[in-house]
């Protein structure tokens, strides 16, 4: 990701001095290195070492030894759902439940599902090695009906959770679950995050295991639809009525929505009516700058104005000689 992402850092943003994509890329690499490395693999290990932690939890085993489990500082339920089995601190089971359900959706709000595109290791390295086949991503119709995958995927990652947390107080529930863990462990954690999508890039762009199978992408896409139906959302992709029909926009959409189609008609995208993930690339391309990330509630430049009837007439009366 680093290599491929400092390349992608220069396509979009240095070449282009584009403030956003600058941010966008050293966001991406700097959770990857933080979070997703000197975290899990040193920083807690020092901080059980030197007890930066302190003595209480540096002394306690379930804490201590279970180094692995930092990855969920960053990862939310349903994408990383082990912070809540195999007998965690409290301390995880805490964090992950204000991570899954108060941050994530709260981002949603503001930003849609920009976690992808900013902070997430999965999406990350569709947005770094998968970037040079990101013209490739499906369109069309077709494409639209696969996205509905990831919701089939939500409720395998809903259901395996509702079993772990059950079958130690329901024997009947032990084998079930166990086999239906293993079952999602390989066709999810293996085939559908590791080595279908990084496969699928030359021929089908980057964004396949966010766009069409991850479960945490489906929910901040609920929660940011939810919004956007509410009226409360405050992401949107907004344009003017200057695009020129390039095609500049669709076809670097790493998650082949028609973007020019909406700029068109100067109808905003929301993931009410796509599944956007906030990258900007279609704003950063645009030639004659239509596209842009809108504020707050949608606001007409329209004015409404009142039919006027006109008075009745009165009937004309012609004299008869």
């Amino acid at each position: 990701m680093t290599v491929f992402g400092i390349q992608a850092l220069k396509r979009w943003g240095l070449d282009r001095k584009d403030k956003f994509q600058i941010w966008r890329y050293i966001s991406l690499l700097g959770f990857q290195w933080i979070f997703f490395f000197l975290v899990p693999e040193f920083l807690f290990q020092w901080a059980i070492k030197y007890r930066w932690v302190g003595e209480a939890l540096a002394s306690d085993p379930t804490f201590a030894e279970q180094a692995w489990r930092s990855y969920g500082l960053v990862y939310a339920w349903p994408l990383f759902f082990y912070a809540f089995f195999y007998d965690p601190h409290k301390i995880w089971v805490i964090w992950g439940v204000v991570l899954s359900f108060g941050i994530i959706p709260l981002l949603a709000l503001w930003h849609g599902k920009r976690y992808c595109s900013w902070i997430c290791g999965c999406g990350g390295l569709a947005e770094t090695f998968g970037d040079r086949w990101r013209h490739l991503a499906p369109k069309g119709r077709a494409s639209l009906r696969w996205e509905r995958m990831n919701l089939a995927v939500l409720i395998l990652a809903v259901v395996v959770t509702g079993g772990m947390l059950l079958r130690d107080a329901v024997g009947i529930f032990r084998n079930p679950v166990s086999l239906s863990l293993q079952f999602y462990r390989v066709v999810v954690d293996i085939w559908l995050v590791g080595i279908l999508p990084v496969t699928l890039y030359p021929f089908l762009g980057g964004k396949i295991w966010c766009r069409y199978w991850c479960p945490l992408a489906k929910v901040m896409e609920l929660f940011s639809r939810a919004y956007t139906r509410l009226g409360i959302s405050r992401y949107r992709i907004e344009a003017n009525d200057k695009c020129i029909a390039c095609t500049e926009c669709s076809r670097n959409c790493l998650v082949g929505i028609d973007v020019m189609s909406y700029a068109m008609k100067q109808e905003p995208i929301t993931n009410a009516n796509s599944c956007c993930i906030g990258c900007g690339i279609c704003v950063s391309v645009c030639p004659m700058d239509v596209l842009s990330f809108g504020k707050g509630k949608p606001t007409s430049n329209l004015i409404q104005i009142k039919r006027h009837t006109p008075p009745q007439q009165q009937p004309t009366h012609v004299a008869h000689a």
